[in-house]
């Protein structure tokens, strides 16, 4: 979802802010680095962080899509403190995958889950149901590179792939394609539109921060378990 590239401007303040410290050459290879850590951030988001660990800033730069890509990021650095002492980790989400960056945020769902951090649980779970319905549904579904098949899951124009509330639309009206399978994935888009309106909700209201009872009532393992059902038959 980071393949835009470095825009100008922010690579000309890299290298003016780090150039007695650092060779030009060695700040690709930064942020190739902190992308590999952080797979979700654009470039330009990954120069930010860059920036930041030397005290300056790019985000006059950055564009609503690099903004987007540092949410996450953000709220779990703030969010999450180191434990005083270790504490078992609740496990509400499971989904059998080799993919080690899905391992990964589901593992920091349930972090974040256990120590109470309910608006990062619902950031998370989120961000996982849109790489979900991207990369284990619509590009499984439609494989081929012709403009039909990309712009289920692809804003062209844009050159990013569409927003939540696009996917979710794009996959409920695309049903009918699924044969046999269309109420699972109907049912699939009905339990995850919890998380479209819920979203709006946090980002529009100051005063709304997510509590226990909202992350269990969104039946997130269940849409788990529906769209692993579907990924098998695709």
């Amino acid at each position: 979802m980071g393949k835009r590239g470095l825009d100008p401007r922010i690579l000309e303040v890299l290298k003016r802010n780090t150039r007695s410290r650092i060779s030009e050459s060695a700040i690709p290879v930064a942020l190739s680095r902190i992308r590999n850590k952080m797979p979700f951030l654009t470039l330009n988001a990954a120069a930010e962080i860059f920036a930041r660990k030397r005290k300056f800033s790019v985000a006059r730069y950055l564009k609503e899509v690099d903004r987007e890509s540092l949410k996450s990021v953000e709220i779990v650095k703030v969010s999450i403190q180191q434990p005083s002492s270790k504490k078992r980790i609740f496990e509400i989400v499971r989904y059998n995958t080799d993919n080690k960056w899905l391992k990964a945020h589901l593992d920091e769902i349930n972090k974040t889950y256990t120590y109470g951090c309910y608006t990062s649980t619902f950031v998370m779970c989120r961000k996982v149901l849109e790489n979900l319905i991207i990369y284990h549904i619509l590009r499984k579904k439609y494989p081929d590179r012709n403009r039909d098949h990309r712009e289920k899951y692809y804003n062209l124009s844009r050159n990013r792939f569409h927003d939540f509330s696009v996917l979710l639309k794009n996959l409920r009206e695309s049903s009918k394609d699924f044969g046999t399978e269309r109420g699972l994935v109907k049912r699939i888009c009905q339990l995850t539109d919890a998380f479209k309106e819920t979203a709006n909700e946090m980002t529009h209201s100051l005063y709304h921060v997510a509590i226990k009872k909202e992350i269990d009532n969104l039946c997130f393992q269940q849409i788990l378990d529906l769209i692993k059902e579907l990924e098998q038959k695709l």
